[in-house]
């Protein structure tokens, strides 16, 4: 009857100790970030109405949510992304607040993959949303911001791919096919299938017009440098794909002039969700984790279905891949150990506690034994690896045994405000 109680669902896990310091310490770096660059802060509920995120411009799968009911019978689901509970409050709660509304965020989603994919169920994101303005100011903001955050938490092999969804949809102005026909030559382009795309518009060449046929053909190898986008403006004379073409220069071009653009790449054959995204679209990834650790685009649509629509642009951090990402790449986040263990016996407790509130002062950590021996408490200093152990003397001096060198000092407890110093000037390590 309660043979899982000792185990967690498929897709979730623990966080531990130094992780969970390096988890919380890099969710505020992205934090601050967002909020020095005038990004306000929303948490939205974990529970959500399925409502909210059903709709057929909607790239979240219904199958992938995980769903309850409430106690009137009606659909709830945990929140399966963060952007359309976004849109929703900017819609319904903002309306009358001045645009363009630039929010932020950090919050758990919770998605249900296949087994053994290699992806978790539940993942902590991290991003920034742009309300209220088309201007293409906006896409090269968000873009900024993913570039500084991924530096910012320590990432050092990332690139940037971008997209345009509208290039696509333009090219598609010249196929006179079914939707279903175009979501299957959308497919075959964003999986790069080379060989399956050529068998497919081999049989449907009839539907295809020939200033479309080659580009759709080569579509899957347009990326690398902006030299691609000159390629395809020679490829196409569809005037809605030169437009977005023309917008996803002016981007790159803008973020290659404060000199960013050795971060990105161009990917036209990046089509995913063009039902959702209607301009420029971007994907983050490292060379150490094949998974996304970044994602994002202009949404204008969405917020019209809560409300009055409005352009939009965001993008969301996938705060669990970076963690991979920096364990991997051998440059974790250094965490503070805690370097401090102080034993106190009855009648030192005062001293004993205001020792350890002068270490936190001091942006070190000290930690307080729960120990009654002597012995024990010294045992658990080693086995947690702390460097100081301090007691106190009968005639409360501070004793302190500095564990890795095995040396100890006894001082008068107002001389540790300078052995403190010295200790900090020297490095803890």
């Amino acid at each position: 009857m309660y043979k899982w109680k000792k185990y967690i669902p498929e897709g979730m896990r623990d966080i531990l100790f130094e992780e969970c310091i390096s988890k919380v310490k890099i969710e505020n770096e992205f934090r601050s970030l967002y909020l020095n660059a005038g990004f306000e802060e929303v948490i939205s509920p974990t529970i959500e109405f399925y409502d909210v995120f059903n709709g057929e411009d909607q790239p979240m799968e219904q199958e992938k949510m995980y769903k309850l009911f409430d106690n009137q019978g009606r659909i709830l689901v945990l929140r399966p992304d963060m952007t359309t509970p976004i849109a929703r409050i900017a819609a319904t709660k903002l309306k009358d607040k001045g645009i363009p509304l630039k929010l932020c965020y950090t919050s758990n989603i919770f998605r249900i993959n296949e087994n053994f994919n290699g992806k978790m169920n539940e993942i902590t994101q991290s991003g920034i949303e742009i309300i209220g303005t088309d201007n293409l100011k906006a896409d090269a903001q968000v873009i900024i911001i993913g570039i500084n955050a991924l530096l910012s938490a320590g990432l050092k092999n990332f690139k940037i791919e971008l997209g345009q969804a509208e290039f696509f949809k333009g090219l598609t102005e010249d196929v006179d096919m079914s939707f279903e026909d175009i979501e299957k030559l959308r497919n075959l382009i964003e999986n790069k299938n080379f060989a399956s795309l050529k068998t497919f518009i081999d049989g449907n060449i009839e539907f295809i017009r020939p200033n479309a046929e080659a580009i759709l053909r080569e579509l899957p190898s347009l990326f690398g440098g902006i030299e691609v986008i000159k390629k395809a403006k020679e490829m196409t004379a569809n005037k809605s794909a030169l437009e977005a073409l023309e917008s996803l220069e002016q981007v790159y071009l803008m973020l290659d002039e404060i000199g960013l653009s050795s971060y990105l790449s161009i990917d036209l054959g990046m089509v995913h969700h063009i039902n959702y995204y209607t301009g420029i679209i971007f994907r983050g990834y490292s060379n150490e984790v094949g998974n996304e650790i970044l994602s994002g685009g202009r949404y204008d649509k969405l917020l019209g279905r809560f409300g009055d629509a409005m352009p939009a642009t965001g993008l969301a951090i996938n705060v669990d891949n970076i963690l991979l990402s920096l364990k991997k790449q051998s440059n974790e986040t250094k965490v503070q150990k805690t370097n401090f263990l102080i034993y106190y016996e009855k009648g030192f407790l005062k001293e004993a506690y205001n020792t350890a509130i002068l270490i936190r002062r001091s942006n070190l950590e000290a930690e307080l034994s729960v120990s009654e021996e002597y012995e024990e408490a010294l045992k658990y200093a080693k086995s947690k690896n702390k460097k100081y152990f301090i007691t106190f003397s009968n005639d409360k001096r501070l004793v302190i045994k500095d564990l890795k060198n095995d040396e100890f000092e006894e001082l008068e407890i107002s001389e540790f405000k300078e052995y403190l110093f010295n200790v900090i000037r020297r490095g803890i390590n």
